[in-house]
């Protein structure tokens, strides 16, 4: 089984995985290995990563989400609480 590792600034890590705060300002190893073995029937169809690669799949999401006007610091507070 193959493993990727890096070592990367741990508040990179922040928006995706929840750290305690005292890994924010540290370096951190980060691991990647595969949970289960690789699938023999692909996970996408040629024409579906063709969609992708070529961005009509991300233009189809344009303009989904509506904008609030909000800072990214008031979308923080609103989703963590006060406490953030």
């Amino acid at each position: 089984m193959e493993a990727v590792r890096r070592v990367i600034d741990g508040h990179l890590l922040t928006d995706i995985v929840p750290l305690p705060h005292y890994f924010f300002n540290r370096k951190l190893e980060m691991i990647i290995m595969p949970t289960e073995e690789v699938s023999e029937t692909p996970l996408f169809t040629k024409s579906e990563i063709d969609d992708i690669l070529n961005g009509s799949v991300a233009e189809s999401l344009i303009g989904t989400v509506p904008d609030s006007g909000k800072t990214l610091e008031e979308h923080r507070a609103e989703r963590l609480g006060s406490n953030a």
